[in-house]
């Protein structure tokens, strides 16, 4: 659908053929006709009618004033910002404009980190800009927002109108084919006047579901211009709810082979949290007593408490055969489930390029997921009396409660009895779990955050989780984390990091918690190495694994002062080596963090799983190798 949105925003696409296209991209006629309605308001020409010409203002200023002025009209409250001279005309606009409140990192790519987590937590599209040549370092989190599909609009600065394309300072030929695998849509502004038009374009396209990144390029000429007139579009054009159904026979045929399963698994993905569909969800999964697998995605998907909830195991413990997976809102199906001899598959999504993409489908279901799984709830009562339904969940329902009780109080009896130096992660995990906020935000971003998560009880009602991300690229977590305590102030929001992942560029995003006064705990999980690459390097059959060897995961040397780093950027912090300590220090952080600061604990913990023991490491100094000492 983002290319169709697109394509009729920009009069590329008539709206007849707009239905057409939607319809041939696996949407019904009904829903094709309901977002024609949401989107044709905003397309161009349509400032003609009436109804349109209330939803936008002429204004006269700078580019830069005009820009400005658009995105306060979307109700940003933050523009998240690094150094470079191309965002002088925003600050110039600012000066006058004090709605709008500049947050900086000094590192693109956390620009766009930060960004992306207030865009998670809000559901809202975020905005940022830096200089032109900082795109590449955007472009790892530019990335990960892609693959979580999160609404980031972008932009840069560019070349002169008279010298791009020249190879000149600072310039490529290329700029925009080189985002065009992770931006939903990517455009340069050659048109001075046109700049609120295309900052429009660039939010509706990012926030129009399926969600992406947008980024837009402004010629410095053009930023700097002196005054214009230009089209500024008010708050209501950006509003396109997407409350789209799926076909009525679809849904009837998916819900029947619900029904007719013995053993059906449901499979949750991070488009559910973005359609805010877990109370339907929940209540499907009760009614035909479905255990419940949490696909690796960032949300709360699925309340990770409930009884039905069998969490992110690495591979499905529970049940042992499956007959029918239904998966809602995860663009494939995990590892070992797709395409099973004998197993039904049904998906449910919100993304037509996603959907039977690599698994054949037995029941296909395209639209807003809530609707959705509503329309299962109803399509089952219809087909079966309420005594047939309860006959075939009550004995699932009860084999899974029975299950999913005993893991969790093993997991955290275990946890609980934990002690020592270094400290068991899992004790960890059990004492953040008691003490933080019963509204906690909790923003992992670790090898295997799946077991990490699965500590904690996640709902819609209750903590939050936000994270990992799907693209896995390291350096996200940390800023990812500040961007959603600027969209929560009032909850406790705590990011859990590892070592390695914290020195994957992460290290300056003390310097932007510091700054703005941003009371958020970070806890790295510091083993000295990067764990989940050492299992698979040093797994059994490898040459490495045999030999010892650790060639590249081990981080012990130099052993990294975190403490004194944090010391560096006026961040509160403290190292923690035994179970001891670990539950007073986290009470010292909470507290700190209610005082209005944030805070870091570098918690030492044990090396665990394959190559835990392993020593060896490439030991080289080019000092040594000298002739001349110099």
């Amino acid at each position: 659908m983002r290319e169709l949105v697109r394509d009729l925003m920009n009069a590329q696409l008539t709206r007849r053929g707009f239905v057409g296209a939607m319809v041939s991209a696996g949407y019904t006629a009904a829903a094709a006709r309901a977002a024609l309605q949401s989107v044709a308001p905003f397309t161009q020409g349509a400032a003609a009618t009436a109804a349109s010409a209330s939803m936008s203002r002429v204004m006269e200023g700078t580019c830069g004033e005009i820009l400005t002025e658009q995105l306060i009209e979307t109700g940003t409250k933050y523009f998240f910002v690094s150094n470079g001279s191309g965002i002088g005309p925003v600050c110039d606009a600012l000066v006058t404009r004090p709605q709008i409140q500049l947050i900086q990192a000094t590192h693109e790519g956390q620009v766009v980190a930060i960004a992306d987590g207030y865009a998670k937590a809000t559901r809202k599209p975020a905005f940022g800009m830096f200089s032109r040549v900082g795109m590449m370092n955007a472009s790892s989190n530019m990335y990960n927002a892609m693959k979580d599909r999160t609404p980031v609009v972008l932009f840069s600065d560019h070349a002169d109108t008279g010298s791009e394309g020249r190879d000149g300072g600072e310039d490529l030929d290329e700029w925009i084919e080189s985002v065009r695998p992770y931006t939903k849509w990517r455009w340069v502004l050659h048109e001075a006047a046109r700049i609120a038009e295309i900052a429009r374009n660039a939010t509706k396209i990012a926030s129009v579901m399926p969600y992406g990144p947008a980024y837009v390029r402004i010629p410095r000429n053009l930023f700097y211009r002196e005054k214009l007139r230009a089209t500024i579009f008010t708050g209501k054009a950006f509003d396109i709810p997407m409350q789209l159904a799926a076909g009525e026979k679809d849904v009837e045929a998916a819900a029947k082979l619900l029904l007719d399963s013995t053993s059906p698994l449901l499979v949750t993905g991070f488009e559910v949290t973005q359609c805010g569909a877990q109370g339907s969800l929940v209540k499907l999964a009760e009614m035909l007593g479905m255990p419940v697998l949490l696909g690796r995605g960032y949300g709360m998907d699925f309340p990770s408490a409930h009884p039905l909830c069998i969490g992110e195991p690495d591979r499905l413990r529970f049940p042992k055969k499956v007959d029918c997976v239904l998966n809602i809102g995860l663009p494939a199906f995990p590892g070992g489930l797709g395409g099973a001899r004998g197993t039904t598959m049904i998906h449910a999504t919100t993304d037509p390029e996603a959907i039977g993409r690599n698994t054949p489908l037995d029941a296909a279901l395209l639209g807003n997921l809530d609707v959705i799984a509503k329309q299962l709830i109803e399509a089952v009562k219809s087909l079966a009396t309420p005594a047939q339904i309860e006959a075939k969940a009550a004995t699932r329902r009860a084999e899974i409660s029975k299950f999913t009780a005993s893991t969790r109080k093993a997991r955290l009896d275990m946890a609980r009895k934990a002690e020592g130096s270094p400290i068991p992660w899992y004790r960890l995990m059990a004492e953040l779990e008691q003490l933080a906020e019963p509204d906690a935000v909790i923003v992992p971003e670790l090898g295997d955050d799946g077991r990490f998560s699965s500590f904690f009880n996640f709902a819609p009602d209750a903590r939050w989780k936000i994270g990992r991300t799907r693209g896995q690229a390291l350096g996200w977590g940390v800023g990812a984390a500040a961007g959603v305590k600027l969209a929560l102030p009032d909850r406790q929001v705590i990011s859990i990091q590892g070592d390695g992942g914290f020195l994957f560029g992460q290290t300056d995003v003390l310097w932007t918690l510091s700054r703005y006064s941003i009371p958020l705990l970070v806890v790295i999980l510091n083993n000295g190495s990067y764990e989940a690459t050492r299992w698979r390097i040093m797994a059994r059959d490898t040459a490495a694994g045999k030999a010892g060897r650790d060639y590249i995961s081990h981080l012990g040397n130099p052993d990294v002062d975190f403490k004194g780093l944090a010391a560096s950027y006026n961040v509160p912090s403290e190292t923690v080596r035994n179970t001891t300590d670990l539950r007073p220090a986290i009470l010292k952080a909470f507290k700190t963090m209610k005082d209005g600061r944030p805070y870091l604990l570098d918690v030492r913990v044990k090396t665990t799983g394959t190559g835990a023991g392993a020593s060896w490491y490439p030991q080289y100094s080019l000092a040594a190798q000298r002739t001349k000492n110099v």
